[in-house]
């Protein structure tokens, strides 16, 4: 039996309500001569339908377009149908994550058409996940290096759900958006998606139309056939009450749903469910079922799922018939992963599932079936059977691959890009959102040598800012930071602190002009008995005669918005004092700042960053809300809130080396609060203190 000859397809989107053109179906580029047309139409950029027919000619008129249109009964009825406008900068922050993996051109044509969403109030995460070279790293600094809404995110144990979780994990915005690096993106599909998740929080996930990027190829045109067209034109909503579809499949046919290349997700809801399983997912032994599964829990936790064909992309199938047998084992594979996922977390919807099979049978196997009624004449046979038998291989595929992922190296805590991190628990995850917090010091034009690297030049400092700025982090006090931990507040995406210990009278000259004009917020850390005198602790550095800012600057400082926090009486070791010395030191420090500010003062520091359980018992009994030390790592909001990790600036660290900080995985994530090493230390210092006391 002869195959029939394939004649590409042309891909045309056209919305009635715009001026047409006449379509050449002749390439000459690429010599290739279209004989069909796939038209999605829109009317005032609502897609309502698509049509489909053959065609020979050299050229589609405008003519012959509009009588083929003006025909359509779909195109007829739009006619009635208004939408509200889409959300432009008014809707909620939103961060769309794209895993990707040494495919730099797609990624580059996908990022290319992020950029160009008529949403305003988002970023783009981009996942590359155990990458074989540095491709995607190379790409992201060279071409989009400027463009604040990029950030790179590595992820080095392969897996789909693996990576969206390394994505989920780095940011903080209310709206979690999820594509593929394949996929050529909507204009308006940021807004589209941002429309439907409603203030009260009842609509936990929304999906989208797919379309094909193009049909040129007859392995194109079988995966869209296989796939359909997206699911339909309309609006359509699902949840276990008034919007529950007849038939026993439901919610298990989660496909129904959407696809993993076009969904969007309430952050909170997301997190709510554990995130993505670790387990499935292209590049897992399961390979797939990550979306079909969070579809599923999203589902099953109460929320509403939304599916609007108004958040359109474009899908470049797989071009070559030679990897298609693969890709229909791994269709099958990570459904049957999916539901085997669904049994052992819920053995109770065993019995449902196994009530649902004979509809599952006939759904997939029935030749008046949906699915199989829009495979054309010419798909092969061995295809379908392919993706039955990768079916009954998802059960052991998935068990497997759940059992790598426990044993994974990145179980438990795997550090990521831009100070996050995701705590692994088999198939479930908790995200840990983290906040770089720097300390500086003195910013000024001179000092003596042994003092030089805890001073900064106002030009270096200045560049400090300017890789803040040009990044799009959002510097906020200490407190305002602490509020966001203790009341568990979304955290703003890009948070960072900025503060400085001592109260040196260069901060005034040196850094709040730089902090002003970047408009900057900071966290001043200040010596109580030492304002408007001089920083005798730092004699030992030739630097005891420098400076201290007086009461009438602090309370302008704080008036600009400043947060002025206390550092102690006069700046000891706090950690190696009696237990009353230290309290006094402490006590003493908010009493004074308060007295002389004539406002609260919520922030301490340790002076030189050494703490215990004491002194932290003390910061807390003096009424504090928060305490930073000196750490090199992130801080997290699973940290104490009496040991807020810092990271120390010195004269050492350039523009290039803080952005690296920010943005690559350099740095420990909240370390524990006291470890054996600064047991050992603080022994050590004791000594110290009491022989020199004693001579």
């Amino acid at each position: 039996m002869s195959v029939p000859e394939f004649h590409p397809i042309k891909i045309l989107d056209v919305d009635v309500c715009r001026p047409m053109n006449d379509v050449p179906m002749f390439d000459a580029a690429t010599d290739q001569r279209y004989g069909g047309v796939f038209c999605l139409i829109r009317r005032q950029g609502r897609p309502v339908t698509i049509m489909e027919f053959d065609f020979d000619e050299d050229v589609l008129t405008t003519f012959e377009l509009r009588r083929r249109i003006s025909e359509n009964q779909a195109v007829q009825d739009s006619t009635f149908q208004h939408d509200a406008p889409l959300p432009r900068k008014d809707g909620p922050f939103a961060s769309v994550v794209i895993a990707t993996r040494d495919r730099a051109e797609s990624l580059a044509r996908c990022l290319d058409s992020l950029l160009l969403q008529t949403y305003q109030p988002f970023e783009i995460v981009v996942v590359d996940n155990a990458p074989s070279s540095s491709q995607t790293a190379d790409l992201i600094a060279r071409r989009y290096g400027g463009a604040r809404a990029v950030r790179y995110v590595r992820e080095d144990v392969p897996g789909l759900g693996r990576a969206h979780n390394a994505g989920l994990a780095n940011l903080s915005s209310e709206l979690a958006l999820f594509t593929d690096d394949d996929v050529v993106v909507d204009p308006n599909w940021v807004a589209a998606m941002a429309a439907n998740f409603d203030r009260d929080g009842r609509v936990g996930c929304v999906t989208g139309l797919i379309l094909p990027a193009e049909l040129d190829t007859r392995a194109q045109f079988w995966t869209e056939r296989h796939g359909g067209f997206g699911k339909g034109f309309a609006r359509k909503v699902f949840d276990l009450a008034g919007n529950r579809p007849a038939g026993s499949l439901f919610p298990f046919t989660a496909g129904q749903f959407g696809s993993g290349a076009n969904m969007a997700f309430r952050t909170e809801a997301l997190r709510q469910i554990g995130g993505f399983d670790s387990a499935l997912g292209a590049g897992t032994l399961a390979r797939g079922g990550d979306d079909l599964a969070s579809f599923y829990a999203v589902v099953q936790a109460g929320f509403q799922l939304v599916y609007d064909p108004r958040a359109l992309l474009w899908h470049h199938h797989r071009r070559g018939e030679d990897g298609m047998r693969r890709q229909a084992f791994g269709y099958g594979m990570g459904l049957g992963a999916y539901l085997t996922k669904v049994v052992i977390d819920e053995p109770a919807a065993a019995l449902r599932l196994a009530r649902a099979m004979p509809a599952g049978i006939a759904h997939m196997a029935g030749p008046t079936s949906p699915k199989n009624l829009r495979l054309p004449g010419d798909y092969p046979s061995n295809l379908v059977w392919r993706e039955r038998l990768g079916i009954a291989a998802g059960v052991p595929g998935y068990l497997r691959s759940r059992y790598a992922a426990a044993r994974s190296p990145s179980s438990g805590i795997a550090p990521s890009a831009n100070g996050h991190e995701v705590a692994f628990k088999g198939g479930s995850t908790a995200m840990r959102p983290s906040v770089p917090i720097l300390v500086y010091h003195s910013i000024d034009t001179s000092c003596a040598a042994p003092y030089r690297r805890w001073m900064m030049l106002p030009d270096e400092f200045e560049r400090h800012m300017q890789v803040l700025a040009e990044g799009g982090f959002r510097p906020v006090t200490i407190s305002a930071l602490a509020t966001i931990f203790r009341e568990k507040r979304p955290l703003p995406p890009r948070t960072v602190c900025i503060t400085f210990d001592d109260g040196l009278q260069d901060f005034l000259i040196g850094a709040m002009p730089i902090l002003e004009r970047h408009g900057f917020a900071a966290t001043l850390y200040v010596v109580s008995g030492l304002v408007g005198k001089t920083s005798q602790w730092l004699a030992s550095s030739g630097e005891g005669d420098r400076p201290m800012l007086g009461w009438g600057d602090l309370r302008a400082l704080a008036c600009e918005g400043i947060e002025i926090g206390a550092h102690t009486v006069s700046h000891p070791q706090l950690d190696i004092l009696s237990a009353s010395d230290a309290a006094r030191e402490i006590h003493d420090s908010k009493l004074a700042l308060e007295h002389g500010l004539k406002r609260p003062v919520h922030s301490f520091a340790y002076p030189h960053g050494y703490s215990s359980r004491t002194t932290r018992a003390l910061v807390r009994g003096a009424g504090f809300t928060s305490a930073c030390r000196v750490r090199h790592a992130m801080t997290t909001t699973t940290e104490d809130p009496y040991t807020l990790s810092r990271i120390v600036m010195t004269s050492e660290i350039g523009p290039a080396e803080l952005r690296r900080m920010l943005t690559q995985p350099v740095l420990p994530v909240a370390p524990p609060a006291d470890r054996l090493v600064a047991s050992g230390w603080r022994m050590v210092r004791r000594f110290q203190h009491m022989a020199h006391a004693g001579s």
